[in-house]
């Protein structure tokens, strides 16, 4: 980035100005990641940004545990109606609106109006600068915008468009945007780097470098050091990328998704709907659930109690892990109180007990065990 793109962008923050954050629809999962990271800093910084393209499914699934809520700041289009003078006599142009539809009513002499006679023109949605991730390898030395970016999105002046390359140098992607990053928080009094910026920038720095494992040097290890004291989680980001199997990465996000703890009871709930295992491709089997538990206790703070339900074949199943610092007899207890089964029987597995009518059946059952051990 040269000094003219830095001092664009602090003058941009500093006059409260808008920013996008845009890739093609084909960008690899650590150019996804840095996205996600530049775009929950500029919105940590109090300034209006844009994303595009959308999030793709299997991203948001895989990436679930670590992601800020969707971008609800939506790209706003302008559209003209170019009416030919020559041959419409415009009179008076006015709107109406229902609970459908908005009406464009325009008065007309001459000719009356039709599609034929018309031309609808539709501008990009403008921004004060935008940040352009390419492909991988390539530098964009021309300055513009892909063709189906540009009809989406353009920025105010045409040098105002700053793109971040990865592939072409020493210096990774999560480098390069921690920077800008830096520039966007001494613009201004507010925190940039709070969560979830550190996870994001981290999780973009292991996926490009496999886990630190290729392109690492000691700017590289620098900034993971600094991720981590600002609060980054290495071992959940790590849990994350520890499985290759799409369907099971997609599941284990929704799950984390829907994990909460109960305080009162010393545990962490987590739910399985019959259809995110339908919508994921998973067969619901006691292996399974325990590969998920063990996920969730790694990536999850420590508690007594994880407790697991899910719904398959119109039947809701339970499991329920026991902290081995309390375990013994109070996993006895809590054992018999469900007439659960241990997986795997040999011992030193997780519980299993059920089948319940519906979710709310088996929850208030363990509720009620685990307030007589908890």
């Amino acid at each position: 980035m040269t000094p003219l793109q830095e001092e664009k962008i602090r003058k941009v923050c500093a006059d409260n100005g808008s920013f996008a954050v845009v890739s093609n629809n084909e960008a690899p999962e650590e150019t996804y990641l840095a996205k996600e990271a530049l775009v929950a800093a500029i919105r940590n910084a109090g300034l209006p940004v844009h994303s595009y393209p959308e999030r793709q499914k299997d991203f948001v699934e895989k990436w679930l545990a670590v992601l800020p809520p969707a971008n609800s700041n939506p790209l706003t289009f302008s559209t003209s109606i170019l009416i030919p003078k020559n041959k419409v006599e415009t009179k008076e142009i006015s709107y109406t609106e229902d609970d459908r539809y908005v009406s464009i009513n325009i008065s007309a002499g001459k000719e009356e109006i039709s599609k034929e006679n018309v031309v609808f023109k539709t501008s990009p949605a403008r921004v004060d600068a935008i940040f352009f991730f390419p492909p991988f390898g390539q530098e964009n030395k021309d300055g513009k915008l892909p063709e189906e970016i540009s009809k989406k999105i353009t920025a105010a002046e045409p040098d105002n468009i700053i793109t971040i390359s990865s592939g072409i140098d020493d210096e990774t992607l999560a480098e390069k945007v921690f920077s800008i990053i830096n520039i966007i928080e001494s613009s201004g009094d507010i925190s940039t780097k709070k969560s979830p910026v550190p996870d994001l920038v981290l999780a973009a720095l292991m996926v490009e470098t496999d886990q630190f494992q290729k392109n690492t040097g000691a700017e590289t290890l620098t900034l993971a050091s600094s991720l981590l004291k600002l609060g980054a989680d290495k071992e959940k980001i790590a849990g994350l990328l520890s499985d290759k199997s799409p369907s099971f990465v997609r599941l284990l996000g929704r799950t984390l998704a829907r994990s909460y703890p109960n305080e009162s009871l010393k545990s962490i709930w987590t739910f399985v709907a019959e259809q995110d295992l339908e919508k994921t491709g998973n067969e619901p089997t006691p292996a399974l659930f325990g590969k998920i538990m063990k996920k969730i206790k790694n990536l999850l703070e420590p508690r007594s109690f994880f407790v697991l339900i899910w719904q398959s074949k119109q039947e809701v199943w339970a499991m329920v892990s026991v902290s081995s610092k309390i375990s013994g007899e109070i996993t006895a207890r809590v054992a018999a109180s469900l007439s659960a089964k241990k997986n795997p029987p040999s011992g030193g597995g997780n519980l299993i007990s059920g089948p319940y009518k519906n979710f709310s059946e088996a929850e208030l059952k363990i509720q009620s065990v685990l307030k007589e051990v908890a």
